[in-house]
């Protein structure tokens, strides 16, 4: 695992350790939500194993990688002595028809992907985690969770068209080998639910769960 800290504070508050929560993840695309929601964060960036797809029911899966990821963060928190805070952890799959949509391997996988998800109706789920360490117990954390839910309809591709998206580099990281946010949304038939959601982080329900735990963003500044 690899920590990076990066203080994300918009405003100057008089706090010890000036933070209020962790983000644990990768993605630039959650980083880029809590910093315009004005978030007061640091970034904990740990490895996480994510290809160990099973055959379980997809909302299942993401809701139990999500909670593993915060408990593997605040492990990592702690045996690294940092500040105890919340750690908020999320992961978006895509699933159609029972079988998960990962990140793909390579140009082929992708490209496989994207016409398999051609001209259908698929869903994209994000798990959002918060995860608080008990003070006096310290291997007790506490989640606070949702799991969202968009349907998203694509319109029919070509594999021309499948490797010229490939070609500009965006679907390489991203479920189901594209991002709503980018060049993918040309793909983009139609969608029911939150648009922030199929990006990385669904920012109502991210927002009620800080608000529920007395953490600010740009609302309740």
């Amino acid at each position: 695992m690899t920590l990076e800290s990066k203080n994300t504070s918009s405003t100057k508050k008089k706090k010890s350790n000036n933070f209020d929560i962790y983000l644990a993840s990768s993605s630039p695309r959650r980083f880029e939500i809590l910093k315009n929601l004005k978030v007061n964060f640091e970034l904990l960036k740990c490895d996480f194993n994510e290809d160990n797809f099973s055959e379980e029911d997809p909302q299942n899966f993401v809701l139990k990688n999500t909670q593993q990821k915060c408990l593997t963060a605040q492990a990592f928190r702690q045996k690294s002595n940092l500040t105890n805070k919340p750690v908020l952890t999320a992961d978006t799959i895509v699933s159609m028809d029972g079988k998960i949509f990962g990140k793909p391997a390579d140009k082929d996988h992708a490209i496989s992907m994207l016409l398999e998800l051609s001209g259908r109706k698929h869903s994209v789920m994000t798990c959002i985690c918060l995860g608080e360490m008990d003070s006096e117990k310290n291997s007790n954390v506490k989640m606070a969770f949702d799991v969202i839910t968009t349907e998203v309809t694509f319109s029919n591709l070509t594999a021309n068209e499948c490797a010229k998206y490939w070609a500009t580099g965006e679907p390489k990281d991203k479920a189901g080998a594209y991002g709503i946010q980018g060049y993918g949304a040309l793909f983009v038939d139609s969608i029911k639910g939150s648009h922030s959601n199929v990006v990385g982080l669904p920012i109502q329900e991210t927002c009620k769960i800080l608000k529920q735990k007395n953490i600010s963003y740009w609302l309740n500044l």
